[in-house]
């Protein structure tokens, strides 16, 4: 039994996750008790439970060893994803751990990686990056992927030309055309842009007196017809909508000698009309007119002459211009060379998004409803309809330059400066859109990460984590700073990719600057938001998550030096089981397995491993650290089952034991010994333990498992007791060491500390 100072403390979770020194005193804190002060290759579950974090599995070397390549997910169904490895001007497919041997060709340096964004529709992949056309990845099988660019038709437009005094002069309406301009507008860098040209068309008539088929008029707006005359017949109005290839019938009247029609009628699209009389009996004189009308018509430029002249294709019926007159209303691209093209996209309200260029860095560009290739604004007689495009600005003090996009219920906005949400609640239309500004942090080039109804992104400059989410009772967009606990993860780092896995556990992951990856377990509902980390030997520099059966798997690219050269492997995170035996769990980093029917003692396969030290689990037994040499191993026993991986160390440490009681007070600043721990093990096995990281001992399991020499199942699962030396101190801690391959999880640690002095 306990004497009067001694004191049998548990802590029963981990779920506080690693805290910094900054706050290692606030027992004051909720979390406190939940908390740890190190938790290195150290997961922390949901539920509160530590365990040593799986080891990696070796996939491949990407394309290029001396050069940066990201990972990008491609969904195909809900339980099965491909990974888009995209590197110096490739693209190369992969599935699971596997290259598909498919790589496609794009114009993206190294130097734009950071800046790429992606959204996804069905087997489509949009592809935006500022810098370059959008483009469009398509898989139309698993061997067949294709990419190009991105046709808009018609695509956005800038703002309306503002010098009154430089007018446009086509030379036709279809077909290839001339443009000559009053002022030096053209540069060669426009060839393939598109000019759109408003022109104010004068109203015309066209009278047809017998039997027969009229002219053509152009029509924009409204028309009318009026007959004269006594007549038996019919007289029918036609529209073609395709430039006169193809008509059709649009009103009909017919008279037997008692009728004159006088009718107006509209359209919603410019099309040519005319009138078709077929006379019987009598004379009939029928007069079809149309009203004035602004033609909006479109040409992309083909070739560039000079500054006040290029050559351009009207591209067909529907783009044909009004008339030769010049102009003083004509609009340029608002996406090319000159201007920029989209830095973001994705989904909203079944419209394609697209946000931010360098000529307008705060502007938000939204398709036809359906049509994601239409950017169309209005229709020609100048009625904005509820699915036309719609173009919007975030109106800042500042010019804050639009970094991400995100749907949820609401569109969200985020820039360098703050954030923006676009109302949901009803159907966006051009009269109905209304940007508000919600939070004033600003963003990185980290793309934000969507957790149910919440986003997490990295703030500007890249020192603070946050989320943000729709709060009823503010009727706003709040969050807080996930890295407020925890700040010794961030500091003085930068953050540049991130991801999610939903299962198995709620994480998030984050790439640091330095190679480390920096881990969130993250239940807001159950307030769980406790913080871990991952090194290796080597560099993680990029990640991604994908769908593999019922889990999200994660993929990395790491950096690694091998036999002094630099190497980027593409590497796999292995998802934790449950097993009770140990080959089952794979616990090195960059790993082959084997599996052989009959048994050996030769490992090949390993040049990428050339001049490591290694660990082998053979069948369950782990040998003495070994080093490749000529890409292979030869064991000191036969082996069936095997994996070998490099070694990585997970450490776990308590912060400073307290216990506030009513007779002692906080136990703070008081000398106090552990004198033995209790540990709650699952299938766990090897470690060390002690008071501090000087000042270990081996984990004894028991007589049995010390001497194991055979398959035999040795991983545990129960309480533990474990001596512990180093006298009083004023921390009275648990720092626990595992280095070996062998899985390790505990759920409860408990300390026996005694009160008093060392004297």
């Amino acid at each position: 039994m306990a004497g009067p100072n001694n004191f049998y403390v548990i802590q029963p979770n981990c779920a506080g996750g690693e805290i910094s020194q900054d706050v290692a005193s606030r027992i004051d804190l909720d979390k406190y008790s939940m908390a740890l002060l190190q938790a290195e290759n150290a997961v922390v579950r949901p539920y509160g439970s530590v365990q040593k974090r799986t080891g990696t599995i070796f996939c491949g070397e990407t394309k290029y060893a001396d050069k940066k390549s990201i990972l990008v997910r491609f969904d195909f169904t809900v339980e099965l994803s491909y990974m888009l490895e995209i590197g110096y001007k490739y693209i190369r497919i992969w599935k699971g751990n596997t290259y598909l041997n498919k790589e496609l060709a794009t114009p993206f340096e190294e130097a734009d990686l950071p800046n790429l964004r992606f959204v996804q529709s069905v087997d489509v992949v949009y592809i935006t990056s500022g810098k370059y056309q959008v483009k469009k990845l398509m898989r139309y099988a698993e061997d067949d992927w294709r990419i190009e660019d991105m046709e808009f038709y018609p695509p956005a437009f800038g703002d309306l030309n503002k010098d009154e005094d430089n007018y446009l002069t086509p030379s036709g309406t279809t077909g290839t055309i001339t443009i000559t301009a009053t002022k030096d507008t053209f540069t060669a860098d426009m060839v393939g842009d598109w000019i759109k040209i408003e022109q104010r068309i004068t109203g015309k008539t066209v009278t047809q007196k017998t039997t027969g088929t009229s002219g053509n008029i152009a029509v924009g707006d409204t028309w009318k017809v009026i007959t004269h005359g006594t007549w038996t017949g019919s007289v029918t109005i036609e529209k073609s909508i395709d430039n006169g290839d193809t008509w059709l019938q649009e009103r009909q009247y017919t008279s037997s000698d008692d009728y004159n029609p006088t009718e107006s009628g509209s359209v919603e699209e410019y099309c040519l009309m005319r009138l078709v009389l077929n006379i019987t009996s009598g004379s009939c004189t029928a007069d079809l007119s149309s009203y004035p009308y602004t033609h909006t018509g479109y040409a992309k430029i083909t070739e560039y002459t000079n500054a006040k002249q290029v050559k351009a294709q009207v591209q067909d019926s529907i783009s044909v211009l009004g008339s030769t007159e010049k102009t003083i209303d004509w609009y340029l691209s608002a996406w090319s060379k000159q201007n920029g093209y989209p830095m973001c996209c994705m989904f909203f309200q079944d419209r394609l998004v697209f946000a931010g260029s360098t000529a307008k860095p705060s502007r938000i560009w939204l398709s036809r409803t359906g049509d994601y290739g239409n950017f169309s604004v209005d229709k020609e007689a100048g009625t904005v309809t509820d699915d036309s495009a719609i173009t919007a600005d975030l109106i800042n003090l500042k010019a804050y330059t639009i970094k991400h996009v995100d749907a949820g219920n609401d569109l969200m906005v985020m820039t360098e400066g703050n954030e923006w949400s676009i109302s949901g609640g009803e159907t966006v239309t051009p009269t109905n859109i209304t940007p508000r500004n919600q939070q004033n942090y600003g963003c990185n080039d980290t793309i934000p990460v969507r957790v149910s109804n919440r986003i997490v992104y990295v703030q500007r400059r890249g020192s603070i984590i946050r989320d943000m989410g729709y709060s009823y009772d503010t009727d706003s967009y709040i969050g807080m700073d996930l890295t407020l606990l925890a700040k010794h993860l961030i500091r003085n780092h930068e953050i540049s990719y991130s991801t999610f896995t939903q299962e198995p556990d709620s994480v998030l992951y984050f790439v640091r600057d330095d190679g480390v990856l920096i881990c969130l377990t993250y239940v807001p509902d159950q307030k769980v938001y406790a913080w871990w980390h991952i090194v290796t030997d080597g560099k993680i520099e990029a990640i991604t998550s994908t769908a593999q059966a019922n889990n999200d798997v994660i993929y990395a690219v790491i950096n690694r030096t091998i036999n002094g050269q630099t190497k980027r492997y593409i590497e796999q995170f292995v998802v934790e089981n449950n097993s009770t035996y140990q080959q089952d769990h794979i616990m090195t980093d960059c790993t082959k397995t084997y599996s052989f029917e009959e048994a050996t003692t030769e490992l090949t396969g390993l040049e990428y491993l050339e001049g490591k030290e290694v660990y082998v689990m053979a069948d369950g037994y782990l040998l003495d650290k070994m080093t490749v040499a000529e890409g292979k191993l030869n064991l000191p026993k036969q082996t069936k089952n095997a994996y070998v991986g490099l070694p990585y160390t997970m450490i776990i440490e308590q912060p400073n034991f307290d216990m506030t009681t009513q007779d002692t007070g906080t136990m703070q600043a008081r000398k106090k010994a552990v004198q033995k721990c209790i540990l709650r093990l699952q299938n766990s096995y090897g470690g060390y333990v002690g008071a501090n990281k000087d000042c270990l001992d081996d984990i004894r399991y028991d007589n049995e498992y010390m001497q194991i020499d055979d398959e035999s199942k040795i991983l545990y699962s129960g309480d533990l007791e474990i001596p512990i030396r180093g006298g009083f101190n004023n921390e009275g801690r648990i720092y626990i060491k595992h280095d070996t391959p062998y899985s390790f999880s505990v759920s409860a640690i408990i300390r026996s500390v005694t009160l008093g002095s060392s004297q």
